[in-house]
């Protein structure tokens, strides 16, 4: 064990800085080299032969997790590190490459950094899958609004003209296609014409992605844990996926207070000198799940009734998740509703409830994992 050697990396597009410090004596290395793995390996291997001997780490990056199973198919020992919860020391101005490589190897050496799960390739790409969609998801919502701005610069007006609400409706497609034959104007109606065309194919798009991700919650990997998931009140099969995805193996996380310390769902403390100061959640954590489970809970303070909705999704679920998931739903009730009656904000009432409900999505994956 103490001839283990200690490798801090600090990856970019140009090249890959690495500081290298061995356990036993303390001596130091310093190098770069191209930003591929196997120029990476190469120069490792000649300061020593045995790869099981090094401890590799670098900062999650864009480079994800690839590098890190590129190097333990080779042998080496490698790690991902939080890079939201590296140390940080004060006063230190001074931050180049080779400081970061340092600094990485010096922290892992003494066992300060907090290492990321390394999903396998398969579980990664399932999970990107699913992240596209939402990325095709805002670009259509950006477009409808681009095109409305356009329309009321114009001075077209949908609601005033045919006193209707409803906005992307058949009838209002059909009413912006009439507009848009109307115009006059060559750049206006070309404009209108390129985003209304670029807003059919995003849509399109957004179907496919749609349609792939239902497949893919069907298929024997996921579709026990999907049930589990869509039998809650405000979680459909694509918010199921989303949070499934991101949050990976459920076993990893031995309570559920960890699992909500991992989706940034703790609270923020700041108590000394006799006094306490708690404050909201810390934000810490997935963003992806969090904000999907704060939407899940946009109803929480309605009354726990099951509709035909729920009732639809639950109709192959087994009844032990059903029984959770109601559970859920009428703890979730009572939580709102006191904090309402105590004036809270009623989004901050979301949050609480989507903090509740963390438990029991973590029990209902333990379930049927």
């Amino acid at each position: 064990m103490s001839n283990l050697l200690f490798v801090g990396l600090d990856v970019d597009d140009t090249a890959f800085h690495a500081t290298i410090i061995t356990q036993s004596t303390g001596e130091t290395w310093y190098f770069k080299c191209r930003p591929n793995s196997s120029y990476l390996i190469k120069k490792l291997l000649e300061i020593h032969s045995n790869s099981s001997d090094f401890k590799i780490c670098y900062e999650s990056t864009y480079l994800g997790f690839s590098l890190c199973r590129k190097l333990r198919q080779e042998g080496f020992n490698c790690d991902v590190i939080a890079s939201a919860l590296i140390p940080e020391m004060a006063g230190k101005k001074v931050k180049t490459d080779k400081c970061d490589s340092q600094k990485l190897a010096t922290l892992y050496l003494k066992e300060m950094l907090t290492v990321v799960h390394v999903p396998d390739e398969e579980d990664e790409a399932e999970r990107d899958l699913v992240r596209s969609r939402a990325l095709i998801r805002d670009q259509v919502v950006a477009t409808k609004n681009r095109i409305q701005a356009i329309l009321r610069k114009a001075g077209l007006n949908y609601r005033q003209e045919t006193s209707k609400e409803m906005l992307w409706s058949l009838e209002y497609r059909a009413w912006l296609k009439r507009k848009i034959k109307q115009l006059e104007l060559t750049a206006l109606k070309q404009n209108l014409l390129l985003l209304s065309s670029s807003l059919e194919t995003l849509e399109d798009s957004l179907k496919t992605y749609n349609l792939h991700i239902e497949q893919l919650s069907e298929s024997e990997k996921y579709s026990k844990k999907v049930g589990a998931l869509i039998s809650y009140r405000g979680i459909n099969v694509l918010t199921a996926m989303k949070v499934i995805t991101e949050i990976g193996d459920i076993k990893r996380f031995s309570h559920p207070q960890k699992l909500m310390s991992y989706l940034g769902f703790d609270i923020r403390e700041y108590s000394s000198g006799g006094k306490e100061r708690k404050y909201g959640i810390t934000k810490m954590g997935n963003k992806i799940v969090r904000t999907a489970l704060v939407e899940a809970n946009q109803k929480s303070s309605y009354k726990p009734v099951v509709s035909h909705a729920i009732k639809t999704r639950r109709k192959h679920v087994p009844l032990e998740f059903i029984m959770i998931a109601d559970k859920c739903m009428h703890r979730l009730y009572r939580k709102s509703s006191k904090l309402l009656k105590r004036e809270k904000h009623k989004n901050k009432v979301k949050v609480a409830c989507a903090r509740e409900m963390v438990g029991f999505i973590w029990h209902s994956l333990n379930v049927a994992s």
